[in-house]
């Protein structure tokens, strides 16, 4: 008798403990204001997840608190995760959108990469994504074989697919970079100072620039991705190039990082509760008829991806093994970018 009075004053303190937390949290979040920095200028497929999120989020946080979007850009996201691990709240107000590869330049040694991505707070990712490569329509580039073949010019945010096929796979992409974000790299492709680009991801093309393809402007020569987009059927994927198993494992590297397409993550440190409280609005946000509806209105797919799932998927590619990593960055960043990184993680 006395061990079952014991098990259920214990189940009696646990119901009333669990309004209690909640109580506590909404309590924390009432009346604050919530900043979610967007790693990217404004017009392109980060800015436009980062701004319906920032909109739609608040309805399902405990205490729902105002939620702001703030442009950060630089370095495709690194001065972001940079300042969110370093200079931002860690109380749970503060939150950032940002490149997906971001987390791989910190597992690469990027030495501007001064986070370590373990420690962040992973709250989601709106979808899982498709990368491409594409060329304006009017250069007559329209096939994979031209495109592996001619020296082309390419607006870059983001170097590593171009680097991946002209180091592992023969093609002689010249990349323009420089560009403060991907709007400013369709503006040049729009105005002819670029033939192509590649790194952008689908999701982007579709809710930024539709009438492009629709209009046939543009010519989609590449995806980056595990399997073919449904709008994409006829476009090969990237693993039909790899010949080696070594193309193969690093070319697995390189795309785990799609399921986290569009990554959304709290700074190191803040309490376990808020964490699970940002978590669980996301999920719910993604089911909300009335985020559905605007992600639809604005062409944005939406295919949630939970927060735990991205932690894992960066303690994954935490363990791939250091040769692997080291061959792929080599391959991604160039091999002279490589060794400078080197070079400044010595001094």
């Amino acid at each position: 008798m006395n061990a079952f009075k014991a098990m259920f004053c214990g189940a009696l303190a646990l119901v009333v403990a669990m309004p209690a937390a909640a109580d506590e949290l909404a309590d924390f979040f009432r009346g604050k204001r919530i900043t979610l920095y967007i790693g990217s200028s404004s017009g392109g497929g980060t800015d436009a997840y980062g701004r319906i999120v920032a909109q739609n989020i608040g309805r399902h946080v405990p205490g729902q608190p105002a939620v702001i979007a703030s442009n950060k850009p630089g370095a495709n996201g690194l001065v972001l995760v940079n300042q969110l691990y370093q200079v931002l709240p860690k109380d749970g107000t503060a939150m950032g959108t940002f490149d997906r590869n971001a987390a791989l330049h910190a597992i690469w040694g990027n030495p501007r990469a001064a986070f370590d991505p373990k420690e962040m707070n992973w709250i989601g990712s709106t979808n899982i994504d498709v990368s491409t490569c594409v060329t304006w329509a009017a250069s007559g580039i329209d096939t994979l074989e031209k495109f592996m073949t001619g020296e082309i010019a390419l607006g870059s945010t983001a170097v590593y697919h171009a680097n991946m096929l002209n180091e592992l796979f023969g093609a002689r992409l010249k990349q323009v970079t420089g560009y403060r974000g991907g709007n400013e790299v369709v503006l040049a492709l729009e105005r002819g100072e670029v033939q192509g680009r590649c790194n952008w991801s689908w999701s982007s093309v579709i809710s930024t620039r539709k009438e492009w393809v629709t209009d046939k402007k543009i010519n989609v020569i590449i995806q980056f991705a595990e399997e073919k987009h449904p709008d994409l059927p006829n476009v090969p994927l990237i693993g039909s190039l790899a010949k080696t198993d070594r193309d193969r494992q690093m070319l697995a590297l390189m795309l785990s990082s799609q399921t986290m397409a569009r990554p959304f993550a709290a700074p190191p440190k803040v309490p376990a509760d808020r964490v699970a409280a940002l978590r669980n609005a996301f999920l719910a946000m993604a089911k909300d008829p009335a985020f559905l509806k605007s992600a639809q209105q604005q062409a944005l797919e939406v295919e949630p991806v939970s927060g735990e799932r991205i932690q894992k998927i960066i303690e994954d590619i935490a363990k791939t093994p250091k040769d692997v990593v080291r061959a792929l960055r080599d391959v991604a960043m160039g091999k002279e970018a490589s060794a400078r990184w080197d070079k400044k993680k010595s001094r």
